[in-house]
């Protein structure tokens, strides 16, 4: 092993939520305020699972248990990034349109994408809503695909329409 094995050349440059956040600037401007893209802090879970009823009785505590010694080797993250990146509408409070969830650990990247099923076939015409985005790069193309999408344009003027009739509403009040 030497230094020539090795790149010294920072290529992504910003972690997941920033590129995000820059990407979504362009609906807000786009729509005249009408329509905000936004990235949070989620703590919930980011992909499908399936709840247990717990029941606890003597014979289970007696149980021996496996353990596995490669779940102590390889990487040791206790770090944990995870973003839901949504739609609000200006005049309506409530709504919210989660558009995907984000995950990663300690490491940038690659990045864990988990999309609205809509948006999913929009982007790879498919029906797996689960993307592992491997740089800033691809991250910003996704995004751009996502943004300018039939689907999403479509979902962003049926926004806008309703801002307006709402708009009109609080107007007449």
């Amino acid at each position: 092993m030497n230094r020539g094995m090795f790149s010294f050349e920072l290529l992504d440059k910003y972690a997941p939520e920033v590129v995000i956040k820059r990407m979504l600037e362009q609906i807000e401007e786009a729509t005249g305020g009408y329509v905000i893209g936004k990235i949070e802090k989620y703590d919930g879970p980011v992909f499908s699972y399936t709840k247990n009823n717990i029941s606890f009785s003597f014979q289970t505590a007696l149980k021996p248990m496996e353990i596995d010694i490669q779940d102590d080797l390889g990487e040791q993250d206790k770090e944990d990034n995870r973003y839901e990146v949504f739609l609000t509408v200006k005049n309506l409070e409530h709504y919210r349109y989660r558009m995907m969830f984000v995950d990663y650990r300690t490491i940038s990247y690659p990045v864990t994408i988990v999309m609205s099923e809509a948006l999913a076939v929009e982007y790879s015409s498919k029906r797996n809503a689960i993307f592992r985005v491997e740089s800033m790069k691809e991250l910003e193309n996704m995004l751009d695909i996502i943004i300018n999408s039939k689907t999403m344009i479509s979902l962003i003027q049926s926004l806008i329409n309703e801002s307006l009739r709402q708009e009109a509403v609080l107007e007449r009040q």
